[in-house]
């Protein structure tokens, strides 16, 4: 696969012997609120909205043995759902309430990360713009929808949350499935092709709740790339350093226009790395790319963003038109 940002590039980028200041390997927590701490409504949607997908998760089950079955009880199911109006509840969460940081983190990923797209699935269902072989996508992004609510909600699911913290190792195979098909990703108003190019086979994380932090990771810089593509198209590289491969290197990266690019240049003359740290926007909340930097500060015990982009565990940078966003995640021992 020829990618327009070669593997040398994406070497280039940073240094390969990163430091980590962790003793013992992050398991994912960090950036989370307790289930008492949401106001009545706010609990009450993401209550609702937790027990639609988790419904709707297991009528895609057999989105592989059945896809035309499952494609029917899908589209009952639809019809017996308000669809449109809990994904406006949703987009609603935490609008009172932007003071605390965490919170608003939180709303961020419930709003984004997996449910961003599948909500459009979920209003085209009543549109018959749905399709038998939709059902695998939507599995997914139920699924990781739903580890990333029990990541970032403690209490929605103790039985659920319990099972995430104990130990399973996740191969690099289960990201390959959801992102490596050439499948479009979809938000509202932008529509992207995902490519991803993997040099590494291994696992990557240790247990659920690790691997959906990386999720929220990822979904965050591939919506943020979908929304801003050129081109209708998003990369992805995912690069081992070192003979020991003890860290990898993850790229995603999208044709900038050049009005894109001269303004993120001009906000950060520092360099677009920046935008790690948080607050700049050009139609979102400025979050997305603050919550990657959390999580990658997390996994390495680094105590300040500034730190992460000075050591390269994290940054920006434009090469050829294209905008790249590189972060690092330590390989999991198997």
């Amino acid at each position: 696969m020829l990618f327009p940002i070669s593997s040398d590039q994406i070497y280039a980028l940073a240094a390969s012997d990163l430091p980590s200041y962790r003793q013992l390997r992050y398991d994912g927590d960090g950036i989370d609120l307790d289930i008492d701490s949401l106001t009545p409504s706010d609990r009450q949607i993401v209550e609702l909205l937790y027990r639609r997908l988790g419904d709707l998760l297991e009528i895609l089950r057999g989105h592989r043995e059945s896809p035309e079955g499952t494609f029917e009880r899908l589209k009952a199911y639809g019809d017996s759902i308000d669809w449109d109006g809990l994904i406006k509840l949703v987009r609603g969460l935490g609008s009172d309430d932007n003071d605390d940081p965490t919170r608003a983190k939180v709303f961020h990923d419930l709003r984004g990360g997996g449910f961003m797209a599948l909500a459009i699935y979920l209003q085209m269902i009543g549109l018959g713009m749905v399709r038998a072989e939709d059902t695998h996508r939507m599995f997914n992004l139920a699924r990781d929808q739903l580890k990333i609510m029990r990541n970032s909600v403690r209490g929605i699911d103790p039985e659920g949350f319990a099972r995430d913290r104990g130990h399973q190792l996740h191969h690099i195979g289960l990201l390959l499935e959801k992102w490596g098909g050439g499948e479009g990703h979809q938000l509202q108003g932008a529509r992207a092709e995902v490519l991803v190019d993997s040099h590494f086979q291994g696992a990557v994380s240790e247990r659920c709740l690790e691997f959906s932090a990386l999720d929220r990771v990822i979904y965050n810089l591939i919506n943020n790339a979908t929304a801003h593509s050129a081109d209708g198209k998003v990369y992805m590289s995912i690069l081992p350093l070192g003979e020991g491969a003890e860290n990898l290197r993850f790229a995603v990266f999208n044709r900038a226009s050049a009005q894109q690019q001269a303004k993120i240049e001009g906000r950060f003359p520092g360099g677009p790395g920046l935008l790690f740290q948080g607050g700049f926007t050009t139609g979102g909340s400025g979050l997305g790319m603050r919550i990657c930097a959390d999580f990658v500060c997390n996994a390495y015990g680094l105590p300040a963003v500034e730190q992460a982009l000075a050591e390269g565990h994290l940054g920006a940078r434009f090469i050829d038109g294209y905008f790249v966003a590189w972060f690092h995640w330590p390989v999991a021992a198997e």
